[in-house]
């Protein structure tokens, strides 16, 4: 049976190789963009309640209308406020939280406020990922995914950074971030 299996897919698909875009597609890539928000109503309307802090968003997943925040919302929200007490951190009240089987760590959509700015939120990642990665075994590699929306004051637009990748995809953007040159790509 599964020489048969094997047989369709490279009667389908040709040889699995290298060059065979299967194959790399399978293969995790980092991920780091920086996009106009064509609907930011839900932003402006956090922008208008909140001059300072960070809100946790749910979004919608799946083919459906549900929506939900990311699994390692609590977590980080918590250690948020344990290691920046000032900040002001707000969360949904009651809206389910979408559980993932995986080791990635997946974290909520986030709107930055005025006084936090990107390079700011960036860094609080990169040390919740340092502190959560203490415990983890020598080449262990641990994938974050996350998405945050701020206001660029110098375009007057809403903008959506989005990150997938690992801890030393993070920490290399971070070290090559120009506010200025980052925007305007």
């Amino acid at each position: 049976m599964r020489a048969f299996l094997a047989a369709i897919a490279t009667t389908a698909l040709g040889p699995l190789t290298e060059r065979n875009p299967l194959v790399t597609s399978l293969e995790p890539k980092e991920v780091c963009e920086l996009r106009n928000v064509e609907d930011a109503t839900a932003f402006l309307a956090f922008a208008t309640k909140h001059s300072s802090g960070i809100e946790m968003v749910a979004e919608q997943y799946g083919e459906g209308q549900q929506v939900a925040v990311k699994s390692n919302v609590g977590h980080f929200a918590k250690w948020l406020r344990v290691n920046n007490p000032e900040l002001n951190i707000v969360l949904e009240p009651k809206v389910p939280k979408l559980v993932l089987r995986s080791g990635d760590i997946w974290l909520p959509l986030a709107f930055l406020a005025s006084d936090i700015g990107l390079p700011i939120y960036l860094n609080l990642v990169a040390s919740y990922l340092y502190d959560r990665m203490k415990g983890a075994l020598k080449g262990e590699s641990t994938r974050v995914h996350f998405c945050a929306e701020f206001e660029d004051k110098a375009n007057g637009r809403i903008k959506r950074f989005t990150f997938d990748g690992d801890a030393d995809a993070l920490k290399n953007v971070i070290k090559r971030f120009d506010v200025n040159g980052f925007l305007d790509e």
